[in-house]
């Protein structure tokens, strides 16, 4: 199916099934298709990407993954728009047959077919074997446009030579760069127009991402620049920070006076449907996908960090400049683990712990509600029965006179707490080779206790100058400090736990039973709530 007549310029592609569907496994509710695809129709949308057109996956994947013309023909399509799905070189360059025949495999004859173009979305190291796809894929009938992925900081020369090889080709309609780190700004997108017509005589597409809150602004930079195709979605639904909003896109456009747009259509849906998934899903500019764009890692690594609770910001902060300082810019998740583990280097620091707490009672006392509301009886028990007590990070409602040392293994947190323990005047117990820049100078040498930490995924071992944790967490790093030191048992307050469907609460279970096999068997006891599988008692019980 083509469409009938040249679209008018600019052309709005609003891709948000497409792009959104990073989000939920492409697997939206049939009603809410419905309603975008009506609200898209009225506002004026003259082209629809449905989703990604997918070779199969060893995962669950919902209707948009694969967008066959099968679901497509049972949709209510609107029947002025052209509707179009996305390829990726990367799936059909590793098909066992071969590009085309894979091509093949996922497309008939564009004259049966309710898709009338075909995006293929390739990386510049992919471009010199995508020519047959897109001479197939002319050859099937459709439109074709190739998506120049990760197309910010290439230089001129490189622009303009990809652009000169997808013209060669004789195949494609339009070129699209996409800001796919979410790096650019106005200034770039102009710079790279003009870098791209030095090869490419056809129309230009671009397609933003709002790390740094420019997508709408880089949008409008290239129509101004004369880009005929421009992307959007509603709400800005998209891979990490999202994209140009549809609505915002189309209120600019009317405002310059294009009155092909009826943008208030679109508003129920907007209100609606995509306000309630923006708030279980989280898409948005923010603190950590803006440091991401400027250190060109991958949106995708924030997203899935964000998306998994265990993460705190520390961690978020951490990994990310981490992957800044390697290859960030394609995900993968071995390389997630690896950025968050990479601030943690060495297994030994320079201090022993070895019979710090031999045959004595050490009491881990962490922040939690538990902890807080108990505290005068907990307070009364350490006069009482003098355990060496180790506060993981900080307790601000318990006495730090009671406190023999504070237990602190993320940089960042060290950082924000340097000074909370200088004024303390406690014993700090920290991986120093994990300190970030200036932190020696914050705290004396005398007030730490360099006992070393590594992260290696599966593993937990402990020494006596140090421990390697399957996680980069401070009640792993504390217990190991207590079993090196030789305690007798330990004691949990405020070690409250996750409801049982929280992945939190399996990852904790599962480093405290590792705890028992590393540590010989030390004893865990809870003293207040807890959900978490360990042996339970009571800070109230006489004898404790």
């Amino acid at each position: 199916m083509t469409t009938a007549e040249p679209l008018a310029k600019p052309v709005v592609l609003d891709c948000t099934l497409r792009d959104g569907g990073h989000y939920n496994a492409w697997d939206f509710d049939r009603p809410v298709v419905e309603r975008y695809l009506a609200a898209a129709s009225e506002a004026g949308v003259p082209v629809i990407e449905i989703g990604f057109r997918s070779m199969p996956q060893e995962q669950f994947l919902g209707a948009y993954a694969y967008s066959s013309d099968a679901v497509l023909e049972d949709l209510p399509l609107p029947a002025g728009a052209e509707i179009v799905v996305m390829v990726n070189a990367s799936e059909l360059l590793a098909h066992d047959g071969g590009p085309v025949a894979a091509v093949d495999m996922l497309f008939r004859s564009a004259e049966v077919s309710p898709v009338s173009r075909v995006r293929l979305a390739a990386h510049f190291d992919e471009l010199a074997a995508c020519g047959d796809i897109a001479r197939r894929l002319k050859d099937l009938g459709y439109g074709v446009a190739v998506n120049l992925m990760q197309a910010t900081g290439r230089s001129d020369d490189a622009l303009a030579e990809a652009a000169a090889q997808v013209a060669d080709w004789d195949a494609a309609d339009v070129l699209y760069f996409a800001d796919s780190l979410g790096t650019m700004t106005p200034d770039d997108t102009r710079r790279m127009v003009a870098a791209l017509r030095r090869g490419w005589p056809g129309d230009l597409g671009i397609h933003t991402h709002d790390n740094r809150g420019q997508a709408l602004a880089n949008s409008l930079a290239a129509i101004d620049e004369g880009v005929a195709w421009v992307d959007s979605t509603v709400l800005g639904m998209g891979r990490g920070a999202g994209n140009t909003p549809t609505e915002y896109l189309l209120l600019e456009l009317a405002r310059r006076g294009d009155n092909r747009f009826r943008p208030d259509a679109l508003f129920s849906v907007v209100a609606g449907d995509f306000a309630g998934l923006r708030e279980q899903y989280r898409w948005g500019c923010n603190l950590f996908y803006y440091l991401s764009a400027m250190e060109g890692v991958h949106p995708t690594y924030v997203q899935q960090m964000l998306a998994h609770e265990r993460y705190g910001s520390e961690d978020i902060v951490a990994a990310i400049r981490a992957l800044g300082e390697g290859h960030g810019g394609r995900y993968s998740g071995a390389s997630l683990h690896g950025a968050v583990a990479r601030a943690y280097t060495s297994a030994d620091g320079a201090w022993s712990a070895d019979g710090w707490a031999r045959r004595r009672t050490v009491l881990l006392l962490a922040a939690a509600p538990g902890a807080e509301r108990h505290r005068d009886v907990i307070a009364g028990y350490v006069q009482r029965a003098g355990p060496i007590v180790v506060c993981l990070n900080h307790a601000p409602f318990f006495p730090p006179e009671l406190v023999d040392a504070y237990a602190c293994c993320h940089p960042t947190r060290l950082l924000t707490l340097a000074e909370t323990y200088r004024q303390l005047g406690r014993p700090v117990i920290a991986p120093m080779a994990a300190t970030v820049d200036g932190m020696r100078d914050l705290l004396s040498e005398d007030s730490v206790l360099d006992y070393g930490m590594a992260v290696e995924h599966g593993t937990f071992h402990i020494g006596p100058h140090g421990c390697t944790v399957p996680e980069p967490l401070v009640v792993p790093y504390a217990l190991s400090v207590a079993a090196a030191a030789g305690a007798e048992r330990i004691l949990l307050a405020g070690f409250d736990g996750y409801q049982a469907d929280d992945p939190r609460h399996r990852e904790m279970n599962d480093l405290l039973t590792m705890f028992g096999t590393a540590s010989g068997g030390v004893p865990l006891m809870a003293v207040t709530p807890t959900t978490y599988a360990v042996p339970q008692g009571s800070i109230y019980m006489p004898d404790l």
